[in-house]
């Protein structure tokens, strides 16, 4: 090698200015060649020398240096990071499709080795990741589920569902989020982890829902059984107001029960003895699809076709037995910290119980008793009590349509449905005076707006808020009092008593709406509602037999339908049958399970 000039040197002067030429800034020393070679040049031919390590050769052996990024310029910024992250993701799709791509690293390998200088957070990076179907999961007692939401949540507050750092948590997200975080839904995990094996038969944009129609005046209607007891309303809650609220009662001694399609036996009863009869379902159900298009969260609901016969099912624990709370408000509830109180998890189970323990408070106890003609079904006859309410069964016939061309959907498709009346009003006669009673809450009020302060004087603005930020909801309740066939629904404002204490609340107040007036004014039209069921029916029944989920996407406006195995979803039945065994088993002094002993020495 050539040694470096002297500092004072002319040679380092020229440097300094530039001026010396490449030839004197030569720094190694060429290989001996063989000048015998014709057509080139190279090694002496006899030599034997050992090949020095190439560059290519040193980067092969590092696993966080693959050789496609060799030679890349390296862009260590947030923002830089961001959009390696966006076109890999990209790169990956495409090649996944074409059968070619990239391998990626490893969690973890490529981060080894280097800190960022930017160290300023990431915006936009969302911790709602995971797996969905969060919710958890109810088990079922004898024939029906039963779904109580009361423990731990409006129950004993020594349980510890709420039992978290509630200071620590109360700061965050306060002027953190403000006006980025609009428009933005804050949870968006999917009901249910879709599988590659699974085939996507339909993509439906939720917004052409709302262009199906179908004429309601055409449409029947025949009750196939009542079940259950029905109460009076007690009229003394139309006149509660702010001032004069009354605490939300607990019921936690009743049993509540949200049975599921295919496992209520008047349902699959019906349609075994009834072979006019294609489709069974539950409200519930039937009017998650109704409202569809106004949902933000992620839920799913299977179908099941078998010998012609179509089955609207719920999973045990899913999204469809929560209410939402402000899902589809301007600034929903925050999905980051998943303990808080007000995460949107805590928040619909919260509401749920709130409503159970509603519709059995505003019950008149001194009024007579109205049995049905059948007891409840779920009901085991044991020393639990059945919370007040009655099944009614409904034959909902759909016109077909003449013009269409295939077979079936010029025929008229008949489908039975299990609806649910809260009560009745005091003079209710021959089938009229139905009542649904359903509860709003209110979890965060404002100095500048609350509904203590604006329930009586602003009524139009608070329903208009609501109305707004609970639309999906809103619309899920008046689409099962239409299929019910009640006439009037009551709507309760429940409130915290403490804006920090999620199990004690307070009635502002109670607000009647006849439900055909609410339906229009929320903008459902029965035409819309049963345009909605018959397509829905018309496309399944078009394949053939096998079992489909509808996802709704958490993150789009779309309804994705796919073709799933048969056997899919039973494994969580077969689970919690042995978790009850394993709770069952006997367990010795150490806390083993115990041997099981002959039964002649027992």
């Amino acid at each position: 090698l050539v040694p470096p000039p002297h500092p004072g040197s002319f040679a380092a002067s020229h440097i300094r200015r530039g001026l010396v030429t490449s030839a004197a800034m030569v720094d190694f020393v060429m290989p001996q060649t063989s000048p015998g070679f014709v057509d080139g040049w190279g090694p002496p031919e006899t030599a034997t020398l050992e090949p020095q390590i190439g560059f290519c050769d040193f980067v092969e052996h590092l696993d966080k240096f693959p050789l496609v990024r060799v030679g890349k310029v390296c862009d260590f910024t947030a923002s830089g990071l961001r959009y390696q992250e966006q076109r890999g993701k990209g790169k990956a799709g495409k090649g996944a499709a074409k059968g070619k791509g990239v391998q990626p690293l490893q969690p973890g390998k490529d981060e080894e080795g280097f800190s960022i200088v930017d160290s300023r957070p990431m915006p936009g990076k969302s911790s709602g990741r995971g797996r969905g179907g969060a919710f958890g999961r109810s088990k079922g007692r004898g024939k029906g589920l039963q779904a109580n939401y009361q423990e731990g949540i409006l129950g004993q507050k020594q349980k510890p569902f709420y039992n978290s750092n509630q200071n620590a948590a109360k700061g965050k997200g306060k002027g953190r989020g403000g006006n980025q975080r609009r428009g933005i839904p804050s949870f968006k995990e999917w009901s249910v982890q879709t599988k590659t094996e699974w085939e996507m038969r339909k993509e439906i944009m939720l917004s052409s829902l709302a262009k199906l129609q179908l004429d309601a005046k055409n449409v029947t209607y025949n009750d196939m059984a009542w079940c259950g007891t029905l109460h009076s309303y007690n009229r003394a809650y139309d006149r509660v107001t702010s001032k004069t609220e009354r605490p939300v009662r607990r019921f936690e001694d009743l049993e509540f029960f949200n049975v599921t399609t295919s496992d209520d036996p008047m349902l699959q009863e019906m349609l075994q003895t009834d072979s006019g009869v294609c489709t069974i379902a539950t409200d519930h159900v039937l009017a998650c699809l109704i409202a569809a298009a106004r949902s933000v969260y992620s839920w799913d609901i299977v179908v099941t076709k078998i010998a012609g016969k179509l089955i609207f099912d719920k999973r045990n624990g899913s999204q469809v037995d929560y209410l939402s709370v402000n899902e589809t408000a301007q600034d929903p509830p925050n999905n980051d910290d998943k303990d808080s109180i007000n995460s949107p998890l805590k928040l619909s189970q919260e509401a749920s119980c709130i409503n159970q323990n509603f519709s059995q408070m505003v019950l008149d106890p001194s009024l007579p008793v109205q049995e049905m003609e059948h007891p409840n079904p779920f009901d085991e006859e044991d020393e639990s009590t059945v919370a007040s309410g009655a099944y009614r069964y409904r034959k909902i016939t759909l016109p077909g349509n003449p013009k269409a061309e295939s077979e079936f959907e010029r025929q008229p498709v008949e489908m039975i449905v299990r609806t649910e009346i809260n009560c009745k009003m005091p003079d209710a006669r021959d089938g009229k005076g139905l009542v649904t009673v359903k509860a709003l809450n209110e979890y965060d009020p404002k100095m500048t707006y609350n509904w203590r302060s604006h329930l009586e004087s602003q009524r139009g603005a608070v329903l208009a808020t609501e109305l707004k930020n609970n639309a999906f909801k809103l619309g899920r309740w008046t689409a099962q009092a239409i299929l019910a066939g009640c006439d009037t629904m009551k709507i309760g404002y429940v409130s915290r008593q403490h804006p920090s204490d999620p199990w004690s609340h307070s009635v502002l107040g109670v607000h009647t709406h006849m439900t055909d007036g609410f339906a229009d004014q929320i903008g459902l039209t029965r035409n819309n509602m049963f345009g909605i069921l018959r397509t829905i029916i018309d496309l399944v029944m078009s394949w053939e037999d096998g079992k489909y989920l509808l996802l709704k996407d958490p993150t789009k406006s779309v309804l994705r339908i796919y073709d799933v195995p048969f056997d899919t979803f039973n494994t969580d039945d077969e689970e919690g049958d042995e978790e009850e065994e394993e709770v069952d088993q006997e367990l010795d002094e150490d806390g083993n399970i115990a041997p099981q002993q002959p039964e002649g020495l027992r």
